[in-house]
């Protein structure tokens, strides 16, 4: 969901002076499997769910020896009705959540899961440093008129570039940790690489436009979502760039495009590596050499 970049906006922009070194995209990846598969809950850009009733761009890590949800990554307006729905039960808990940003299409439902999950356990809230401030100011303004405290059950994990910060797996022999980088956008936002047992499994844009330093830190996974439009702005990344990126690269990368809309605009790729994921759609999740 973009708006216009104000100045303050613009001073803390992307560059390469404020980043850490990414790792040599060039890592040559394998046909390992990890213990994790994706499922797409929605595609939906900022007005989808408003006008179309379908869901906003999430995601959930789910466990695929038990189905169970380990992480949902963006809950935006359907999301927790997508997550239901595609893993067929009506009490789904996430061990935990990732925010990228505190756009609606992106945390939206974040206050009413919290007022409903809050007083059965502690939620767990992963985002970006200095989103947590925004999210716990504004998105969940609303829950300080409670004449109950939902918030002190919620632990928030600010991740900050210099950080691998740990997730709880549930499962001591698959030890996930993610580490967040800024991407471009408007509203402050973050992305991540998650690692299973320290190996990359997976690369989330979160909201963002072009931005090759950034794109490079992605693909250090061997699977990758991304935001994607059929259109370039300074928010979010055009098919035609990430295509173009995906061509100065020499390894090969499984790229799956979310962020673009309704599911019947779906765009296509001449790249068999490079589709756009659809809602439902179950990607297993593999690992690096």
């Amino acid at each position: 969901m973009g708006t216009n970049m104000s100045l303050e906006d613009s001073i803390d922009v992307l560059s390469q002076s404020d980043r850490r070194p990414t790792e040599d995209i060039n890592v040559k990846v394998v046909q390992g499997i990890s213990s994790y598969d994706i499922i797409c809950l929605g595609v939906g850009k900022g007005a989808t769910a408003v006008y179309s009733n379908q869901a906003s761009s999430s995601f959930a890590l789910l466990r695929r020896s038990t189905k169970e949800c380990i992480l949902l990554i963006d809950i935006g307006l359907g999301s927790i009705y997508a997550l239901q729905k595609y893993l067929e039960k009506s009490d789904v808990t996430p061990r935990q959540i990732f925010v990228s940003h505190n756009h609606t299409d992106h945390s939206g439902e974040l206050p009413v899961y919290i007022a409903n999950e809050a007083l059965k356990s502690v939620v767990q809230v992963y985002c970006y440093t200095g989103v947590q401030s925004r999210l716990r100011q504004h998105r969940c303004a609303e829950l300080e008129s409670s004449t109950t405290d939902l918030l002190k059950n919620v632990k928030w994990i600010m991740c900050n570039e210099s950080q691998v910060v740990e997730l709880d797996s549930g499962d001591p022999n698959s030890k996930l940790k993610i580490r967040v980088q800024r991407s471009q956008h408007s509203e402050l936002c973050g992305g991540f690489v998650l690692y299973e047992n320290d190996q990359a499994i997976l690369g989330f844009s979160g909201d963002s436009g072009f931005n090759e330093e950034f794109f490079k830190f992605l693909w250090t996974a061997p699977t990758i979502l991304v935001d994607g439009r059929e259109r370039s702005t300074y928010e979010h990344a055009s098919f035609d760039e990430i295509l173009s990126f995906y061509k100065t690269t020499s390894t090969q990368r499984r790229v799956f495009v979310y962020h673009y809309g309704l599911e019947n605009e779906k765009p296509t790729f001449p790249i068999e590596s490079i589709s756009a994921v659809i809602p439902g759609q179950v990607i297993q999740l593999m690992l690096p050499q």
